[in-house]
This record gives structure tokens, sequence and C-alpha cells, in this order.
């Protein structure tokens, strides 16, 4: 059988890796980062003790190193001398030192060869600054990924990064081996204006009039999941009286990840929130409710629309746990990071939790921003207003198996939580 490559190059923060994530989940495709076996070796180097800058001595370290790359379900791995080296590779200290040594010819061979070994056993989505040049140049599937330097320094500040890009652009243009550039052939996309959904729309159209074997049916729409008929009552119900009480109207709704498991994380205004944000989707949903509502009627009528009781006065690790099942069992999942409801409209401070929720079940974040619910029927109060509401979805949080990796302690649920607060108050 002949496999292809599909080969997805560009500068950093240009949006490569979330488009080739996002690609490969939604042809079926294995997903390699080029870049995390770049990173992978740089951190085995610096962990040596060596410096990037002395080639002999990297070339002396690169002979007798065992690098291994697999894969998990549709994501490369790598491990170097039987260690997984992910949680580290977004460190600092590898970002300023991972051009220097990707500029050494020794390792760039070694690493093309495990990179074209891949296409051996499975077709590919491989992104890098390299794969339509070099790794894979006679494939016919070659996508550039470009954005305006600001938007991508922007990018590049939000993922908690501190170096500059045009620095990366730099090194990575001017190295003597296997520079960044356009490969012959390959189609640009500047994402600078686009969303998420825009780019892989635009991808797909490119590699459908390359001639990529494409599937006949491509799983852009939310799967026709039935509705329980008390779920769906509710769900019915809410839609209506919110779109004609309040004129609800809902933006961005071409960032929605319409299949698989989706963490959805908006601010907190108002006991309508809920049912809002299930109105965005067409299939059922999982959410948190305070546990002081399950009582009486609420006990039975609550479960039924999947909300899972949450103890807001102390950590409720035994709820959190329930949520990353269901995250994991492919459900889609509602959070509210501040916990509690806002009394003026403003986003206040979130709890970590749902950083260690998105970290352990590393599943799209989907963030989204309420406006008006809290003048719809403000905290404190049971009188309802004609207010209008407006529900704004923004472009999803793509993180690679890795990436989330280096999220999986303390102080990286706490960087993740910034993160996705830092997506909410920007919509």
């Amino acid at each position: 059988m002949t496999y292809h490559a599909i080969a997805i190059d560009g500068p950093a923060a240009s949006g490569k890796s979330t488009l080739a994530h996002a690609l490969a989940e939604r042809l079926g495709l294995v997903m390699v980062n080029s870049g995390a076996m770049y990173r992978a070796v740089t951190w085995k180097i610096l962990r040596e003790e060596i410096d990037p800058a002395d080639i002999a001595a990297v070339i002396r370290l690169l002979d007798g190193m065992d690098i291994h790359c697999g894969q998990d379900g549709c994501v490369s791995t790598i491990r170097i001398d039987g260690t997984d080296p992910t949680p580290f590779l977004r460190e600092p200290e590898i970002n300023a030192n991972v051009s220097t040594v990707s500029a050494i010819p020794q390792v760039r061979d070694r690493l093309v060869a495990l990179q074209r070994d891949y296409l051996k056993r499975t077709h590919v989505v491989m992104e890098g600054r390299d794969i339509g040049s070099v790794v894979f140049p006679h494939t016919p599937f070659k996508i550039y990924i470009d954005a305006d330097p600001a938007v991508r320094d922007e990018r590049r500040s939000g993922d908690g990064e501190i170096d500059s890009v045009s620095q990366r652009d730099a090194a990575d243009s001017s190295r003597k081996t296997a520079p960044l550039k356009v490969a012959d052939g390959a189609s640009k996309i500047d994402t600078s204006s686009l969303t998420i959904g825009g780019v892989i729309e635009a991808a797909i159209e490119i590699l459908s009039k390359q001639g990529f074997p494409l599937p006949r049916h491509l799983p852009d729409e939310e799967p026709p999941t039935p509705m329980r008929w008390i779920y769906w009552l509710g769900w019915m119900s809410f839609g209506a009286a919110y779109r004609t009480l309040f004129g609800l109207r809902i933006e961005g709704a071409e960032n929605l990840i319409r299949s698989g498991p989706v963490l959805v994380a908006s601010n907190h205004q108002s006991y309508l929130d809920p049912p809002l944000i299930g109105n965005l989707y067409k299939t059922e949903m999982v959410f948190f409710a305070r546990k002081s509502l399950f009582k009486g009627f609420g006990k039975w009528l609550y479960p039924q629309w999947n909300a899972i009781p949450i103890d807001q006065e102390k950590p409720d690790m035994s709820s959190m746990k329930t949520v990353i099942r269901n995250l994991k069992e492919g459900w889609r999942v509602l959070v509210f990071p501040e916990g509690q409801r806002t009394l003026d409209g403003s986003i206040n401070e979130a709890a970590p939790g749902i950083g260690m929720i998105a970290a352990k079940a590393g599943v799209p974040i989907q963030p989204v921003r309420i406006y008006g619910a809290d003048k719809a029927l403000p905290r404190g109060s049971g009188k309802v207003s004609l207010a209008r509401i407006t529900v704004k979805v923004g472009p999803p949080i793509l993180l690679s198996p890795e990436e989330f990796k280096a999220y999986s302690n303390k102080e990286g649920y706490l960087a993740l939580t910034e993160r996705i607060m830092s997506a909410i108050k920007a919509l």
C-alpha cells in the first residue's frame, strides 16, 4: 500500500501545530510533531550539561543516543534513552537552544530518517520547518502556514513562551542546513485573521485540489446522536425561550468543535448559563451544578440533564474525577472556571480545577463567553429582565499530548487555567 504525507511548514506560532493536530483528527491520520523531536534531543543535550554550540560534543552524544519514535493512537511519541522528555519540552532553556541544535547537520540527518520511517507504515500529517522541502520533497501535499509577526508574538506570549518570533525566524531561515522556506509546490495560508475552523477548511480545500484521498464524509457536523426525551424537552424549551425573550445571538459558531469529546469553558453570569451553552450543540452534554440544587424535585431532574453535583465549599475530587472520566469516554463537558456567578458581569478569578481537568483529560478546549445573562437574571434576584444575551465562541485550544503533559503538575494546572481564562477574556 502507498502511504501519503501531508507536509505542513511555517515559522514559529503560525498555527501549523494546531492545524496538523486538527487535520489528523479530522482525516483519521497520524500527526507527527517534528519540532518535538528536536526539542527532545535538545533536552538530552542540556541534561548532559553539554553546550549546544559544541558541535563535536553534541555529535558524540548523538552517536550513542537511543531515540525511539512511535505513536500513541493518532499522535507521535518520542523517548530518549528510554525516557519520555515530553513534560520538559517547553522549558525556556530548550526554547533558547533548539534552533542551535536543529542547525547541526548530523542531528537533522538522524531525525529526518526517523521522520521518514513513519511513512513506511501509515499516512501522516507532519509539521515543522523543512517537511515539504527536505523530509518529503516529493509529496504533492504541501501547505505553508504563516501569520503576521505581531499576531505570532501575541500567540507566543499567550502560550507562555517568552522568546521573540523574529529571533526564531532569523535563526531558522538563515541556517545552512535545511533552512525555513516555502517548499516548491506548497500552497500558502495566512492565518492572521482566520479562525481555526477557517484554517482547517482552507487546508482541506487545498488538499482536495491537490488530489489527496479525502474520506467521502468528513466529520464536520455533529453526529446524529438522539437526546433522551427529558433532556430534549429542556433543550427545546430553553432554546425557544432564550431566542424569544432575550434575542439570543451566537457569534463564532464556526469555531465549535462538533465531534468527539470537548471541554467547554465559559464565564459564569447567571442560572441561565448552562442551558445557554447547551443550546450551542445538538447532542447532550455534561455540566457541574452546585450540590445544594440536588434537593426535592431537583434531586431527580438535574441528573436527567447530566448535571454532576459539586461542593463549592471545598475541593471536590470525586466530581473532578467523574468529569475527567466522562471526557475520556467521549462526552462534551461544560465547566465554569470561576465556580460562582459574577455580581456585575465582570470575569472573576478562576480556580485551578479547570487546568487540572484539561491536563488530565487531554481533549480539545472550547472557550466561550456569555454577555447579558447577568442582566437577564442577576445573581441574588428572582426577577427576569428582557435583556439581550449574546454567546461568543472562540477558537478551540488544541494541544498535542506532549503539550498536555507539560501542564501535568500544580504549576502546570495554574498555567493552563490562566491560558483558558485569557482565551475567554479575549472574546
